[in-house]
């Protein structure tokens, strides 16, 4: 039975703008730029000192990276494109310059300035790739009632959405933005749009069907070479870029369209104590600079079964007898951070595989990771099935949704 205050999120539209670089490149290749960075820094240019500190930073990197056994690969779209994988005679990799087309593709320099380009151009050539993500994503489509915009990795204003909404002429179309919220930021935007159309149902706004949700996260655009330490290295090699799109419908649209997705049974969010310093993300002069603590998966291990058992309840279910026919969407942070989980809910594989196989194929795209699961996990469960939702962010925060498949 339909209810036309229900939501139903389906639709997921993911576009990939750059061939996935394998996790074995992308740490040989960041070990290197690192190195060629400190050398410029400090004026190094003989080849045996430049191997030297290579060598020095491989350590760590071997040390602290994500391995490719953790992750397989990643979308980097403003990874650098190599004409030659060996290090070769001059000690370094041949890099190639982008096409012109594709001039803002370069947003690192590590023969000439270690540094970098500044934040502002960074966020330029960030704004570049969103648009052509957007001509992709919304291509022959229909405009949305409103159109939620999500990411922690670009920030400008107008930005790139609501300059497309104009460019189109989508007059009817609003746009939100759901910005700041890191990894977990999928559950408030669905929130969000949940909320949008039920105040439309509800009479106070124009009528709405449709809220569109888009995430753009750019993570590779913000590496930063000139900082060898162990959370700079995690970070580095843990997120990747994601871009996705879906759509949150009336219940009423979605049967009516014949739409397969997720009814929103029920939703929470919560910041955890005394966990403020955890996660970070600041604007520099030059990226956005993270930091993460290794108290991260402890933290989350400490709270997150008290805040599924009020969540289930919150859906009318009990935790431990409805526990083994649920499937889990678990955002994987970090590769300890789904086990933590599982661990501490007594799940076993088949409730999780597909969340550590999202992460291995792709790694961490931050806010656009737990869209990539929904998806999969849509093309591998039943109708009538139950899934909850669970992801982790800034503040430290918690967020939850309990689905179920139509």
């Amino acid at each position: 039975m339909s209810n036309s205050n229900s939501a139903v999120i389906g639709g997921f539209t993911p576009v990939q703008l750059a061939k996935h670089v394998p996790q074995r490149l992308t740490l040989e290749v960041s070990a290197f730029a690192v190195a060629k960075a400190q050398c410029l820094m400090d004026r190094i240019e003989d080849e045996e000192t430049l191997r030297q500190v290579y060598a020095a930073v491989k350590e760590k990197f071997d040390k602290y990276a994500l391995s490719p056994a953790q992750i397989k690969q990643r979308q980097l779209i403003f990874f650098p494109k190599l004409t030659d994988l060996s290090f070769g005679e001059n000690g370094g990799f041949d890099i190639a310059d982008p096409a012109p087309e594709e001039a803002h593709l370069r947003v690192y320099d590590i023969k000439h300035d270690p540094h970098g380009a500044d934040i502002k151009s960074r966020h330029e050539s960030y704004a570049k790739v969103v648009t052509q993500t957007l001509e992709r994503m919304f291509e022959g489509a229909e405009a949305p009632n409103d159109l939620i915009h999500v990411t922690c990795t670009g920030f400008m204003a107008p930005n790139p959405v609501e300059r497309i909404v104009s460019q189109w002429g989508w007059r009817d179309t609003t746009v939100s933005n759901c910005y700041h919220k890191g990894c977990y930021a999928s559950l408030p935007a669905i929130k969000m749009a949940h909320g949008l159309l039920a105040l439309s149902q509800l009479g106070f706004t124009t009528p709405k069907q449709r809220v569109d949700v888009v995430h753009t996260e750019l993570f590779s655009v913000h590496s930063n070479l000139l900082e060898p330490r162990a959370d700079n290295i995690i970070a580095m090699t843990l997120f990747a870029d994601g871009l996705m799109k879906y759509s949150v419908y009336t219940e009423d649209e979605a049967r009516r369209q014949g739409i397969h997705g997720f009814k929103i049974l029920t939703m929470d969010e919560k910041v955890l104590p005394d966990s403020t310093e955890a996660m970070t993300g600041i604007p520099g002069p030059y990226q956005l600079n993270m930091g993460l603590s290794p108290i991260v998966p402890v933290v989350i291990k400490r709270h997150v079964k008290a805040f599924t058992v009020e969540l289930l309840a919150r859906a009318g279910m009990d935790y431990e007898q409805d526990k083994p026919k649920l499937n889990f969407v678990i955002h994987p942070g970090g590769p300890k951070i789904v086990e933590h989980v599982q661990s501490e809910l007594e799940l076993n594989e088949e409730q999780v595989a597909i969340s550590k196989r999202v992460f291995h194929e792709n790694g961490n795209m931050s806010s656009a990771t737990i869209p990539y699961i929904l998806m999969d996990t849509l093309e591998h469960v039943a109708v009538g099935s139950r899934v909850v939702c669970l992801g982790f962010g800034p503040g430290l925060t918690i967020a939850g949704l309990v689905l179920e498949k139509i």
